[in-house]
């Protein structure tokens, strides 16, 4: 990781979940806290530890290298133009694109992100965009530095892939966890306590994705599939109930319907 050579003030505008996650991620990394400050404006925030609370965006912008967007979209839309001095931003904004983004900030270096809610633990999928011309080596290399500690991130290929990104792992928790659901409303069924069955299947989940890990270059997951489902035995008798074909073929309708809801967000424009 690079070090840096000064001090860093970072500014999160908007301290709700995920910017107080942001905050905590950040200043929880050990090769990083010693080297950043950070600063806050939110509403009804006057107070967090080892940060300075502010109480105005223009006196944010004026303190802070890089501010983290952090707020509602449609809070961003209603704010009035400002002049940033080109200072960097990184918007966590969903459908926020980079064009409307300048017209209220006035700076050309953006960067924007589609973290996920396990961001919060530090287990998130974090893709980002940005006008990389805009953008020193050393700039970019701090940013990076600072989605490290996020979990998984990755530079997007263009800014209209965030809207597949959004459809993909921005909405993904939501898939997992009712998945998660159905299989203990199922195990309750069979008798079970709720928590019982809760620990059972989150233990489930955890192992089967810690195989696949370790598998994965030996099995595919149809092979893997393959390998629980004995001939004539539960499991099969389990999926020949879910129709698999069907059950593939309507998660990728429900994802490309996310993926179209995603980019008619994405084209609401700034006049």
């Amino acid at each position: 990781m690079n070090k840096y050579n000064q001090q860093t003030n970072i500014g999160i505008f908007g301290c709700g979940h995920m910017g107080q996650a942001i905050l905590k991620l950040l200043q929880k990394q050990p090769e990083l806290k010693n080297r950043l400050n950070f600063f806050v404006h939110s509403i009804g925030v006057k107070k967090i530890t080892k940060t300075v609370c502010l109480n105005s965006f223009d006196k944010l912008i004026k303190k802070c290298d890089i501010i983290f967007l952090c707020l509602k979209p449609q809070d961003f839309y209603n704010l009035k133009p400002i002049a940033a001095n080109n200072k960097i931003f990184i918007s966590i904004m969903a459908g926020v694109r980079l064009k409307n983004i300048k017209k209220i900030v006035n700076s050309k270096k953006i960067v924007r992100v589609m973290p996920n809610l396990p961001l919060q633990v530090g287990q998130g999928v974090i893709a980002w965009f940005a006008d990389e011309k805009q953008l020193a080596k050393s700039q970019l290399a701090i940013i990076k530095n600072l989605f490290s500690g996020f979990g998984l991130s990755f530079k997007a290929s263009r800014e209209s892939e965030l809207d597949k990104i959004t459809a993909l792992t921005g909405s993904g928790p939501a898939y997992v966890f009712l998945f998660i659901n159905a299989l203990i409303k199922a195990g309750v069924t069979l008798g079970f306590s709720e928590k019982q069955t809760e620990q059972i299947i989150l233990q489930l989940v955890t192992g089967s994705v810690e195989y696949y890990k370790n598998q994965k270059n030996n099995y595919s997951l149809d092979e893997l599939i393959k390998l629980v489902k004995s001939k004539k035995g539960t499991t099969e008798a389990a999926l020949d109930k879910l129709n698999v074909n069907k059950f593939y073929k309507q998660w990728q309708l429900a994802v490309d319907r996310a993926y179209k809801r995603a980019q008619a967000i994405s084209n609401y424009e700034i006049k």
